[in-house]
């Protein structure tokens, strides 16, 4: 593997993986939820500083990570509700899932950023705009949809079965869909090497 590309996929790594690792290690150390969501903001925070200093702009994705922690930084702070606290994961996962539905009216869809950041580059071509935007729809999609179902859980459900379940629903929809965006990338590379076989045989002839 290239260094530039091992360098994009460390950095993408580093921001989705930074801020949790910091959460989940200040909670098994043994401090409380919201010393270890401070932890987790300020880290998104430096994070986001040192790549507006080196980059001379904002990361969409260091932003996201500033915003979930601070937002759930804030829901502990302002109540004690167990059903509020509770609704913390499914609102991220429901902002994030508005956020890939908005990309897709934009230039680059959120699949086509992530591609940028892990690839160097962002698809040119019409044809993988569009299957740019079919991703993101679904991921944005199934987020949305499972962060609705897991809200309702929520406030129908008791705490103590929902706090069971929702990891459950949570991560059996993110395997489904992302078994379903392998199948389909696979289905684009398999359909590339027929066109372009299709375009070598139309050229001898």
């Amino acid at each position: 593997m290239e260094a530039s590309k091992r360098s994009r996929i460390i950095s993408v790594a580093i921001d989705v993986a930074l801020s949790p690792a910091v959460f989940y290690g200040l909670t098994i150390a043994g401090f409380g939820t919201a010393t270890a969501l401070i932890g987790a903001t300020a880290t998104a925070g430096l994070r986001l500083a040192y790549t507006v200093i080196r980059s001379r702009k904002l990361d969409g994705l260091a932003c996201f990570m500033v915003a979930m922690y601070g937002l759930m930084l804030l829901m502990v702070v302002l109540t004690r509700d167990e059903r509020l606290l509770l609704s913390r994961d499914p609102l991220t996962s429901g902002i994030a899932g508005l956020a890939f539905l908005a990309s897709c009216a934009t230039s680059t869809p959120a699949t086509a950023y992530i591609g940028r950041r892990l690839h160097g580059k962002v698809p040119d071509d019409p044809t993988a705009l569009r299957d740019s935007r079919v991703q993101t729809f679904v991921w944005g999609a199934a987020l949305t949809a499972e962060a609705g179902v897991r809200m309702a859980m929520i406030f129908v459900l008791p705490v103590t079965v929902t706090a069971g379940v929702s990891p459950i629903i949570e991560l059996a929809v993110i395997a489904v869909v992302a078994g379903w965006n392998l199948w389909y990338r696979k289905n684009l590379r398999r359909r590339s090497v027929r066109s372009a076989a299709q375009s070598a045989n139309a050229a001898r002839v």
